[in-house]
């Protein structure tokens, strides 16, 4: 998913200002998912110029049409250091390859830029987050219990199965019991994003963990046994390792994720460069009608 998991492990703002209203998003007219994120992001090298933290709120609306997202954030609010440097770009939409931006206004501030096929390459997703996908779209910030997701009547077309080969191929039809049934986990997109990965010894705090090694990165993912939700990734490299906790609240007929807490190192010039980023996540709706509605607490700005 555009924003989640992987992918909602840096979220940038528009540079707005503390004024800008939230209100309706520019270029979408219905949402699969949406959420406000308010991300909280703390940088020694930027500290060291005397730049403190950062607070930045994003409106965010997608849907999954199927084999890519829309998607589109409207900045709400933000801490900018430098408050007189107002961007004129208050929302970025992303739609079919091309990404745009909107003025406070609502009319678009700047032309449409290529971006890449689908949005997975415009993210730079991996293979198993595309996977994770297809199997469950919102898994970046939902995710429906798969006891209440029996009945097909209750919850259509929850798993799509296995993405294809290529963006323009169609999806393949689900097999039920065989999609990324290699490590036995049932709760979707959490069980496609492991699948190319192998176990490895569990966690000090019960964790089952999954490993995986892409050139010279080794990404390794926490699975709780009891619930199944993610609740921890570290992706390492030879040169920066980032740490990663997901937090998860109980709603019906499933979880909503709440927070997402970040820690990262990284060595330039033989300098430790140590990054910390909280990311909250409020008023969690998914009303996609092909899939189960999951809705969080309501929280008002």
């Amino acid at each position: 998913m555009l924003v989640a998991c992987s992918d909602l492990q840096r979220s940038t703002a528009p540079g707005v200002s503390p004024s800008v209203p939230a209100g309706s998003l520019s270029g979408m007219t219905s949402c699969g998912a949406s959420f406000r994120v308010i991300a909280t992001d703390d940088d020694s090298l930027m500290a060291a110029y005397g730049i403190m933290r950062t607070v930045d709120t994003v409106d965010v609306c997608e849907s999954w049409t199927g084999s890519d997202y829309q998607w589109e954030g409207r900045g709400v609010g933000s801490s900018d250091n430098f408050p007189e440097l107002v961007d004129d770009i208050q929302s970025v939409s992303y739609d079919a390859g091309y990404v745009v931006g909107y003025g406070s206004s609502g009319s678009q501030a700047v032309p449409p830029v290529e971006a890449g096929p689908t949005s997975f390459d415009y993210m730079y997703a991996d293979e198993s987050t595309r996977q994770a996908s297809y199997d469950y779209p919102y898994y970046g910030v939902s995710s429906p219990d798969p006891a209440a997701c029996t009945d097909p009547l209750s919850c259509p077309a929850l798993s799509i199965g296995p993405a294809p080969s290529s963006a323009t191929s169609a999806p393949k039809a689900a097999i039920p019991g065989v999609p990324f049934s290699r490590h036995g986990l049932t709760r979707v997109g959490v069980r496609a994003l492991v699948d190319g990965a192998d176990e490895i010894a569990p966690s000090r705090e019960g964790f089952r963990r999954f490993r995986k090694i892409a050139g010279n990165e080794t990404t390794i993912f926490s699975v709780d046994p009891r619930t199944q939700l993610l609740v921890a990734d570290e992706v390492a490299s030879a040169s920066d390792t980032t740490w990663t906790r997901h937090s998860w609240t109980r709603v019906a007929g499933g979880y909503v994720r709440s927070r997402t807490d970040m820690e990262s190192v990284e060595v330039i010039t033989g300098r430790r460069i140590r990054n910390r980023t909280t990311i909250v996540l409020e008023n969690v709706r998914v009303t996609d009608p092909r899939y189960r509605t999951l809705i969080g607490p309501e929280v008002r700005p």
